[in-house]
């Protein structure tokens, strides 16, 4: 067991640690999908939401943030019986909230990617952590972006949820230092 991947054996977590997490991230529609996701996962565990993404994924027009954006009430009265997903009227919402904000940061800024990642000057901070007990679960840059993904509109992204998707996306590396996949 690879006590990086957070002490789990499950299959589901250790691919996702193994191949994705804490590998930068640069396209902005995959960035949008991410961060959708990371909110959904808001006072639940992340398996729970790596196990239904493929249904998140489905439900939400392969998380093309222009279709999501036109979404209506109406949809989010369907999505609250579509199978395998979390049917939280509010989180639901908050994906089309979400992509509302993504068109109007690639309005504003070009590139939701550069928008992002400008955050950590384009480069990838490592934490060089060393036992997983010196990890931290958030920081300035995590309650700044915070604060300025919600004046575009964005829910459910508080700092601890918006560090977790820096790490995730490669912007923060949080493997241990002698991880494999570091």
């Amino acid at each position: 067991m690879n006590p990086c991947a957070f002490g789990t054996k499950d299959p589901t977590y250790i691919a996702y640690h193994d191949n994705v997490w804490g590998k930068p991230l640069y396209e902005s529609r995959a960035l949008f999908e991410l961060l959708a996701l990371e909110s959904q996962h808001a006072g639940l565990s992340w398996l729970t939401i790596l196990k239904k993404k493929e249904s998140y994924k489905e439900a939400f027009k392969q998380f093309n943030p222009y279709e999501i954006a036109k979404m209506s009430s109406k949809d989010i009265d369907n999505l609250m019986t579509f199978p395998n997903i979390i049917h939280h009227r509010k989180k639901l919402e908050a994906i089309i909230a979400q992509a509302q904000g993504y068109i109007e940061i690639e309005k504003r800024y070009g590139s939701f990617s550069d928008f992002l990642w400008s955050y950590v000057n384009h480069q990838p901070i490592d934490f060089k952590y060393k036992t997983p007990e010196e990890r931290i679960t958030v920081n300035a840059t995590a309650k700044k972006l915070s604060k300025d993904l919600k004046q575009f509109g964005f829910k459910f992204v508080g700092p601890i949820t918006i560090f977790s998707f820096m790490e995730a996306c490669g912007m923060y590396n949080s493997h241990l230092i002698d991880c494999p996949n570091r």
